[in-house]
């Protein structure tokens, strides 16, 4: 507990206000999992603030007030990526099999870079192209 103290306080204004804002994109996301459309656009940003961004996301997700979904945590980023000018990030969904139990899984990808997540863990996804069934009710 104290060494999360320690680097809480060390994060400084901006490292805080990245995380209040992340948190709060997070509390939103979870609200908006049913109704927000999920459409890649034209990428345009700065690379090093989106992961700045990303950063603040992870963290917040990890030691935050909840452990969110995957899904919650990529709509919060992509909320928070567009409130800073940084367009086309795309939500994507993957889906495995891993010892006989079906898995799905939800990332940011950012034109060629995967934001908020490691690529090696998407990777071990197979993408689902068509995200219309999302909209299903």
């Amino acid at each position: 507990m104290a060494h999360l103290l320690r680097r809480l306080l060390a994060l400084g204004p901006s490292g805080w206000r990245d995380l209040v804002r992340a948190q709060l994109a997070l509390v939103r996301a979870r609200r908006l999992l049913r109704t927000q459309p999920i459409d890649p656009s034209r990428v345009a940003g700065d690379a090093e603030r989106a992961r700045q961004i990303a950063l603040a996301v992870m963290r917040a997700s990890e030691r935050g007030l909840f452990r969110p979904y995957c899904l919650a945590q990529s709509l919060a980023l992509r909320e928070l990526l567009l409130a800073e000018g940084i367009t086309g990030a795309s939500i994507r969904i993957g889906v495995r099999r891993r010892h006989g139990e079906f898995q799905a899984h939800a990332w940011v990808r950012w034109g060629d870079t995967v934001l908020g997540d490691r690529e090696d863990h998407v990777t071990t996804f197979t993408e689902v192209d068509d995200l219309r069934v999302m909209n299903a009710r």
